[in-house]
């Protein structure tokens, strides 16, 4: 069981994102689930930039990591003003098989116990047992 813990972070841009997820992880004592958490936290972040602030590295992408007895609730929200819902297909259409975008809802969906855009926010909740 985890202790109640709080990390957050603003970015700004995607730029050696994979080192600042790392310090997350780690500051968290989170090593063991790096894979998944690294994923899904860096596809909610990508589509954050992408989306929400249109490629500016001057808005901030604000992450927050909060650790709840085995659960870990990550919240990414940037400075977009689209309210989203949440809609990911079941399967990735054999058409799109090799497209190189298209697939950070669905892999954020695949590895997360719950997913929601909430208030500009995209929140989401995965288990750690």
């Amino acid at each position: 069981m985890y202790n109640k813990t709080t990390n957050e972070v603003i970015l700004y841009g995607i730029d050696n994102i994979s080192e600042k997820l790392d310090g997350i992880i780690h500051s968290l004592n989170l090593e063991k689930q790096c894979f998944e958490i690294k994923l899904i936290m860096s596809e909610a972040i990508a589509n954050a930039f992408i989306h929400g602030n249109n490629q500016d590295k001057d808005k901030p992408i604000i992450v927050e990591c909060k650790l709840e007895n085995d659960f870990i609730n990550i919240s990414v929200k940037d400075t977009g003003k689209e309210n989203l819902t949440l809609k990911t297909d079941k399967e990735i259409d054999e058409d799109d098989i090799l497209s190189e975008s298209g697939r950070g809802l669905f892999i954020i969906s695949a590895y997360t116990d719950e997913a929601e855009f909430k208030d500009g926010c995209l929140i989401m909740k995965k288990s750690l047992k």
